[in-house]
């Protein structure tokens, strides 16, 4: 097995386990505590900084250009949160703010962002409910959580 290979399922062990731990501590927690765990400027930093390692150019399909974030805090009032990635020449850089000329910007609490990224809210289910929209390309949403590493919904995951 070449050392490429050895590193990407490393890279994949590391990223489902702490997917897993991710999970256990979205277990049972309202929105308003995810907010305060999760809606800190080093925590978004940081997890948006983890989304933007994690991608990966053979899921974007070619896709070359900027995905906005605008994640809303209503449990606890706090202003919404703001993210740009950017993704040129196979890499993904982030930003923070919404940067113009997105391909797609996602409009969501951030309780539910985060429950998506941990595999156990399926992304559909925000904006079927109306706590979710979707501005642009609705094809390269799809490929969101492949392309930066989400976990994928689990059963029941609601």
């Amino acid at each position: 097995m070449r050392s490429d290979q050895i590193r990407k399922r490393a890279l994949a062990g590391a990223r489902e386990r702490g997917l897993k731990l991710l999970a256990r501590v979205l277990d049972g927690a309202s929105e308003a505590q995810i907010e305060r765990r999760f809606g800190s400027a080093p925590m978004q930093r940081a997890l948006f900084a983890a989304m933007a390692r994690a991608f990966d150019p053979d899921a974007a399909g070619g896709f070359e250009g900027r995905v906005g974030y605008e994640l809303s805090r209503p449990a606890t009032g706090g202003q919404p949160l703001a993210w740009t990635i950017d993704v040129s020449a196979g890499r993904a850089t982030v930003h923070r703010g919404l940067a113009p000329g997105a391909k797609l910007t996602l409009r969501l609490e951030l309780a539910d962002f985060m429950r998506v990224a941990a595999g156990t809210l399926d992304p559909v289910v925000p904006v079927l409910q109306g706590r979710a929209s979707v501005l642009g390309d609705f094809g390269l949403a799809a490929r969101l959580p492949q392309m930066f590493g989400a976990a994928r919904p689990r059963a029941g995951g609601a």
